[in-house]
């Protein structure tokens, strides 16, 4: 049986995705295989409770990066690694939107706040004058033990 996620029935391709490993995931359909699905700009739910009051805790909930640490805005998800999907309520697309867009103006470097804009700026002409200076700077490594791995610890749980 072949999933189909953004088939022809469905108008929007904003979606929710509940993964196997129990991670809800809001993103908007690119491109659908039959065996993966591109998605752009992923976000998973960010829940925390606060104290309202000395008696009353309210609980929070907001929208994060699925995966940190990189400037890429697409990804693959295995069909596989997918439990279920459903259509995003409209009013949680608009919220969607909001959230992916001002990530994508972070990403560009462009936030609205222009001191923290110059600093990243800046932080950007370092990386590259260092990246220029380390060009010729590539070291070749032939010997096994300077080569950095990561080794399992053989151990036997009971």
């Amino acid at each position: 049986m072949v999933m189909e996620i953004a088939s022809k029935d469905n108008t929007t391709p904003y979606k929710i995705i509940k993964l196997i490993n129990g991670e809800d995931i809001f993103c908007k359909i690119l491109q659908e295989y039959t065996d993966a699905v591109v998605v752009e700009c992923p976000m998973s739910i960010n829940r925390h409770q606060v104290m309202d009051t000395a008696d009353t805790v309210v609980e929070h909930t907001g929208l994060q990066r699925w995966i940190n640490f990189t400037h890429d805005t697409s990804f693959v998800i295995d069909k596989q690694k997918i439990i279920g999907f459903g259509n995003l309520a409209p009013e949680v697309v608009v919220y969607y939107k909001m959230v992916s867009k001002k990530i994508k103006m972070e990403e560009d470097g462009e936030t609205g706040n222009l001191e923290h804009d110059a600093l990243v700026k800046q932080m950007q002409e370092n990386v590259a004058k260092l990246e220029k200076l380390m060009e010729g700077n590539d070291i070749d490594v032939d010997d096994n033990d300077e080569k950095i791995t990561h080794v399992q610890p053989n151990k036997t749980l009971h």
